[in-house]
């Protein structure tokens, strides 16, 4: 039962609104270019890490779900990879200081993820009975691609800041 007055229609108007108020915020704080310290790019990926490590010991996978999980771990890698190679990563003139800036493509990309697991999930769990598929495998998945996207973008920054410091040192 819905209290008097509000229709469902009103609570996804909510949540679309709280949704553009972060897009909003989120693309702000990506406009500013901002100092990169590559010496702490690890510690997002060892978060998420031991989040995964937690979720899947929680509910361990069988044998045959194994193959989903590598193949949304290997997806969450590959978008990863693209997402970082959007940031804008340079070494200021003045001061040699690595800086990082996300371009408004990075913005959209992460948007256009977060809509595609929104899309996914949904059908995933609609479909979940018809297919056998298990909640747990669909958590796992989501979670895998989680530590992917995050690891492999973080690794490629490191990468590209680890180029610039050595041919900055070069000079």
């Amino acid at each position: 039962m819905q209290p008097a007055g509000q229709t469902p229609l009103a609570g996804y108007v909510i949540v679309g609104v709280a949704i553009l108020g972060m897009l909003y915020f989120r693309a702000r704080s990506m406009a500013r270019k901002r100092p990169l310290k590559p010496a702490t790019l690890w510690i997002i990926p060892a978060v998420f890490l031991l989040i995964t490590g937690l979720t899947i010991a929680e509910t361990p996978p069988s044998a045959r779900d194994l193959p989903w999980l590598v193949v949304a771990l290997a997806l969450g890698g590959a978008l990863g990879w693209q997402r970082g190679r959007l940031m804008k990563i340079w070494r200021e003139a003045d001061d040699g200081r690595l800086m990082v800036q996300g371009s408004p493509w990075a913005l959209i990309f992460l948007v256009a993820i977060i809509l595609l697991r929104m899309g996914l999930r949904s059908g995933l769990q609609m479909e979940a009975q018809n297919w056998a598929i298990s909640p747990a495998l669909i958590n796992d998945g989501f979670v895998l691609f989680a530590l992917g996207l995050f690891g492999v973008m973080r690794g490629e920054m490191a990468l590209r800041a680890r180029k610039l410091a050595n041919t900055h040192r070069a000079t």
